[in-house]
């Protein structure tokens, strides 16, 4: 019986109302996944550079140096919503990485050497060598763990396949929505950092009008691909949601609609929006109003993502009944923290991005 694989709640109350850990979780999860889409995105892109023309070797560099500080970013981000998750759902999250140990296990050594791929690209760089097998190999790594991570989303909201994927772990890639959702997030993640690179490239870069003309023409290509590509796949995803939880969702009212009839007309909007930018250097605010757009989609998505999934849950915790007892003075103390690693990260990007060393001074 698929319901005895499901561990009993967690017996501990819950250190808050369960309301504010989901705000937390949106919050912290919206936060991880631009650090994750830069990551992805930026492997991505910088393996297909070569569609930038004269500033294929400046747009490499710049992805590879943006992945060197974003994979922290991403993976120390990553943990306040696993935090989060666990306080929630742990007894299904955790059971689908049991029952698909290994691939999850996996996701360290893809990691690790995604990261180490990085930095040995971009030193091949700086010595004026191309490695673009092991940019390849980067850009696997990554988008391995995005798949993986996809698998066991789509699994711990479904213990009913869990009997299955213990027999043969090849079931867990057998859910209907697992191509469809693995392209919406590979999708946002190449469409948003091509729209940042192209604004990038329009607005902020040094290099000489070429270079610059190559690279901001380059992204607006793909973030218009990506962006249209994602509105066709969006609606695969609709339809390929299993008929009861779709019905469940469409039921929900305001609460669930208006997230998704924005996300759409978002996602339109964005289309709209990069289909006129004629010269990308001329129409900088075009791009910016892009970038904000593909941000704006994304944190809307977040949220129908997380709606969902209660849905998909809701007949495995029909009669849950967790205790509470809040414990503020310690989520006081995380609060505080978290807004002030917060701003100084925001600083330290701000910095990144806007210093540059005066003639002679090293540079790290």
């Amino acid at each position: 019986m698929p319901a005895s694989l499901i561990p009993q709640p967690d017996p501990a109350a819950l250190p808050g109302p369960p309301w504010l850990f989901h705000v937390l979780w949106l919050v912290t999860f919206f936060l991880h996944l631009l650090f994750v889409n830069t990551v992805l995105g930026g492997s991505l892109l910088a393996l297909a550079a070569g569609g930038a023309g004269a500033g294929r070797l400046a747009l490499r560099r710049l992805l590879l140096g943006m992945n060197s500080w974003a994979i922290s970013g991403a993976i120390t981000l990553g943990i306040a919503p696993l935090l989060f998750t666990q306080v929630l759902l742990g007894r299904f999250f955790y059971s689908a990485t049991i029952h698909w140990a290994w691939p999850w296990f996996s996701m360290l050594g893809l990691l690790t050497v995604g990261y180490y791929l990085n930095y040995l690209g971009k030193r091949a760089l700086a010595a004026g060598r191309e490695r673009v097998g092991m940019l390849a190999l980067e850009a696997a790594c990554f988008v391995g763990v995005a798949l993986i991570q996809v698998t066991i989303h789509l699994l711990h909201m479904q213990p009913g396949r869990w009997e299955a994927v213990a027999a043969s772990g090849r079931a867990a890639l057998g859910d209907p929505t697992f191509v469809p959702r693995a392209l919406h997030f590979l999708l946002a993640a190449v469409g948003v950092t091509a729209a940042a690179v192209a604004l990038w490239a329009a607005r902020w870069s040094r290099e000489p009008e070429p270079v610059r003309k190559g690279i901001a023409g380059f992204g607006v290509r793909v973030a218009l691909a990506a962006a249209a590509l994602q509105v066709v796949d969006g609606v695969w995803l609709l339809l390929a949601v299993p008929r009861e939880v779709l019905r469940a969702f469409m039921r929900g009212g305001a609460a669930t609609m208006l997230p998704l009839t924005l996300g759409i007309l978002l996602a339109l909007g964005l289309v709209a929006v990069l289909s006129l930018v004629r010269d990308p250097l001329g129409r900088p605010r075009l791009l910016r109003h892009a970038v904000e757009l593909a941000v704006a989609a994304i944190a809307v998505m977040v949220l129908t993502r997380h709606q969902l999934r209660e849905f998909y849950l809701a007949a495995a915790r029909a009669g849950e009944d967790l205790a509470v007892q809040p414990q503020w003075d310690v989520f006081t103390l995380f609060l505080v923290t978290f807004l002030v690693c917060v701003g100084l990260t925001v600083w330290a990007l701000h910095r990144a991005a806007t210093d540059r060393p005066a003639p002679g001074e090293p540079t790290a």
